[in-house]
């Protein structure tokens, strides 16, 4: 992969900002032989045929998805057993952070993460960082002596604070939220790392930023996970003004902290 100069000196100037997918957990799991399909294992447990792609869809995600079995699975058990659920599935209490999260830590003074997981609290804690962390709807504050991390979709730790489903997502942003935001965009870079193209979280929390900017997002730069990616969804990332380049999420960390060492 080649890093996006743009990318480096931001982070370099301490004025970029990491948005952080899931796929930095998957990562974190699969280095101890764990791997979840979480849209799939929800249908299973509903009696649902396995998620699939609508025909003709290129780009769609897969039908049913993670949101939709999630409320079906909430309507039929109740809450509490949701979180459970998805606690067993994707909770990672016994995973270790990765030098993603590590690097990500002490990189970058904002983070907007969308993981469930607290590998990135267990990592601050590891590491001995002093980062504050917020829930969705809090306004995002200054740094002070370590990052800033907002998590977009909650944590395990505060079950009341996850987003899971389309009406969590339908809670909308405080107005705090939105001049803090807007104030942080205009003059810090935007870096997506650990999504794929076509993942539905990363089309909720674009939405979230959009409706937090107050309009289309300023450029920035989405570090697309490995993996095909058709021109359906190559043009709908450049159509959002977004540079593209592919990188897993710790090979793009191990980019940064190369090019600040060099």
């Amino acid at each position: 992969m080649t890093l996006p100069l743009e990318v480096l000196e931001a982070v370099q100037a301490g004025r970029c900002i990491l948005a952080l997918g899931t796929h930095a957990s998957e990562e974190a799991a699969r280095a101890v032989g764990r791997v979840w399909h979480l849209a799939p294992d929800l249908a299973r447990r509903l009696g649902w045929a396995p998620p699939r792609r609508l025909a003709g869809q290129r780009g769609r995600h897969l039908v049913p998805s993670v949101e939709e079995g999630a409320a079906a699975f909430e309507a039929t058990h109740g809450r509490d057993a949701l979180v459970r659920l998805l606690r067993g599935l994707v909770g990672l209490e016994d995973v270790p952070p990765t030098a993603a999260h590590r690097t990500a830590l002490r990189r970058f003074p904002v983070i907007l993460t969308t993981a469930w997981d607290g590998l990135l609290q267990r990592c601050a804690r590891e590491e001995g960082i002093a980062a504050r962390f917020l829930h969705r709807g809090q306004p995002l504050c200054e740094p002070a002596d370590g990052p800033v991390v907002l998590c977009m979709r909650g944590t395990f730790a505060e079950p009341a604070s996850l987003v899971v489903t389309a009406r969590d997502h339908a809670v909308p942003p405080s107005a705090d939220a939105h001049r803090a935001f807007r104030a942080l965009l205009r003059s810090h870079l935007l870096l997506f790392v650990g999504y794929g193209p076509d993942d539905e979280e990363l089309d909720r929390l674009w939405e979230d930023l959009t409706d937090l900017w107050g309009g289309e997002l300023p450029r920035c730069h989405l570090a697309v996970v490995q993996g095909r990616m058709d021109d359906f969804l190559w043009q709908k990332w450049i159509w959002r003004a977004c540079a593209l380049f592919t990188a897993d999420p710790i090979e793009c960390m191990a980019e940064i902290e190369a090019g600040i060492a060099a």
